[in-house]
């Protein structure tokens, strides 16, 4: 449970008080989006920061649904094709899954756009830039504030999609073996249930407004906060809290277009109390990108001098976070959290809520990430 003192004894910031005022459901667009924007705001403006607020326009549905969608197309033409090959007609079920391939791939590709482009339904959402008064920022700590709860937690979503992708492998080798001798039809069955259990979870993968979201990611604001508490008088730290981060990275799109050129942007998604921290940058399945050494450096050996278990690893395929489209804007960027597998269980669902959260992983990433910056300037 987070304790009613959890506070910062260097500058007296009540982490705890502000945890439990901005983990509430808070899904862009949604009054406690509008309640908890206020708040934050307010801690801000109460540092001395000026906050410019940075509004911009996007299409929700893909985020909503589009997980959703995929799983609905993913499930009917694998259960086709597993159907056309245990009756005889592999050639027929290999065209299919190879159509399948490419809609997959249109669909990946074109979600940015359709969030970004699409013109019917379309909401408003608002980024935050915090920046020091009369100095230029030389790097920039971000934490996205809006969260979303889904019928399945995350650890279900990337175990399924990995399942996907491995089934659909199977089922075409499976028509290929099948075209050139037919193959037993218990392996058919098997790898058509793979494909059926992937795209059920798939399908029960839509965005909603139950959660709390106090790991997921109110613990990264308050971070965020707790760290401009202490860097208010330095000058160089700016502070970015996007919006729509849960519907498709919309928020952090749109900043990435106009952000002042920086040294480096560390993005904070999850703090839970127990667990190592990881520092992920590389992203992609195949052709990795978003190597930010300098900063990735300044973490770990801060972490070690700390004694605090700290990784660093490339980032879980199937999680978007907000440093991605920084990274594609040229800006080097990567991504800081805390926690374990078990932490999984709880994002995206009504359970992540403040009484599963001490604050214990606030506290140290508040500290981990002065000492990043101290270092930081220390080379210049």
């Amino acid at each position: 449970m987070a304790t009613e003192s959890a506070q910062d004894t260097t500058t007296g910031f009540d982490f705890g008080a502000v945890l439990r005022e901005i983990a509430k459901p808070r899904m862009t667009g949604s009054t406690g989006a509008t309640e908890t924007g206020a708040a934050i705001r307010a801690h801000f403006e109460s540092y001395g920061y000026e906050v410019q607020d940075r509004p911009f326009l996007f299409n929700p549905w893909p985020g909503r649904f589009g997980i959703t969608a995929v799983g609905a197309v993913y499930l009917v033409a694998t259960f086709i094709a597993a159907s056309l090959i245990y009756n005889g007609r592999p050639a027929v079920a290999l065209s299919i899954l190879l159509t399948l391939l490419v809609v997959a791939l249109l669909i990946g590709f074109l979600a940015g756009p359709l969030i970004d482009k699409l013109p019917f339904g379309r909401v408003q959402g608002s980024n935050m830039l915090c920046l020091p008064k009369g100095t230029r920022p030389r790097y920039i700590i971000m934490a996205h504030r809006d969260s979303k709860s889904q019928p399945l937690p995350l650890s279900f979503r990337g175990p399924a999609i990995v399942l996907g992708i491995l089934a659909w492998i199977a089922m075409v080798i499976v028509a290929v073996f099948h075209i050139a001798s037919p193959l037993p039809q218990t392996i058919i069955l098997v790898v058509g249930v793979a494909a059926f259990l992937a795209g059920v979870i798939l399908i029960f993968c839509w965005v909603e407004n139950k959660s709390p979201g106090a790991l997921d990611n109110a613990s990264g604001v308050v971070a965020a906060l707790g760290v401009a508490s202490r860097e208010r008088a330095s000058g160089d730290v700016a502070f970015l809290i996007t919006d729509a981060e849960e519907l498709g990275l919309a928020g952090a799109r749109a900043a990435a277009r106009s952000l002042p050129p920086v040294f480096g942007v560390i993005n904070i998604d999850g703090l839970d109390d127990d667990g190592s921290f990881y520092v992920f940058e590389r992203f992609g399945m195949f052709r990795k990108q978003g190597l930010a050494p300098h900063l990735a450096a300044a973490l770990l050996q801060e972490a070690s001098s700390r004694n605090e278990p700290a990784d660093r690893r490339d980032l879980p395929f199937g999680i978007p976070v907000d440093h991605i489209p920084i990274v594609k804007a040229g800006i080097p960027a990567l991504t800081l959290t805390r926690g374990t597998l078990k932490s999984l269980r709880r994002v995206h669902r009504p359970s992540d809520d403040v009484e599963h959260l001490r604050g214990d992983g606030i506290e140290k990433a508040i500290d981990l990430l002065s000492g990043a910056l101290k270092r930081l300037r220390e080379q210049g």
